[in-house]
């Protein structure tokens, strides 16, 4: 009863499909700016405004490893 797995098409197009998305959306952060993407969820109530605010907060600090 040896039940050989084999590795189908599906999961290799969910594998290539997900680094394309994650490809395209770390471009568009890098070109639009995390800021300006905060403002907008932000305007547009998508997220709410204290957990931008934590966004916000995270992303303007500078970790130095020096300290």
């Amino acid at each position: 009863m040896d039940k050989e797995e084999k590795f189908d098409k599906k999961g290799i197009g969910f594998i290539v499909g997900g680094a394309v998305l994650g490809a395209i959306a770390g471009y568009l952060v890098k070109k639009v700016g995390v800021k300006n993407i905060i403002t907008v969820l932000k305007a547009k109530d998508i997220i709410p405004h204290n957990i931008a605010n934590l966004i916000s907060e995270f992303t303007s600090k500078k970790f130095s490893e020096e300290e």
